[in-house]
């Protein structure tokens, strides 16, 4: 979800610790980048990954299109 209510944005590690566990990165604690490996792993297209980027020296950005469904209520 988080990476769906901010589409095209760049989320840095701190950015993303944060959301998920109200904390600040460690930097040393690669927990966000194993999550990330592993959602690239999942989610890959015959080894060809393309819903998320990694932007140097600034974080991850999904990069898929995202429309919102004016049908659906939150």
């Amino acid at each position: 979800m988080i990476f769906l209510e901010r589409p095209g944005r760049v989320l840095s590690r701190d950015i993303l610790m944060d959301l998920l566990h109200g904390r600040s990165a460690d930097p040393f604690d690669r927990s966000i980048d194993v999550t990330m490996s592993r959602l690239r792993r999942k989610l890959s297209d015959n080894g060809v990954f393309r819903l998320f980027k990694t932007v140097r020296n600034g974080g991850y950005q999904f990069a898929a299109r995202v429309e919102r469904d004016e049908d659906v209520t939150p």
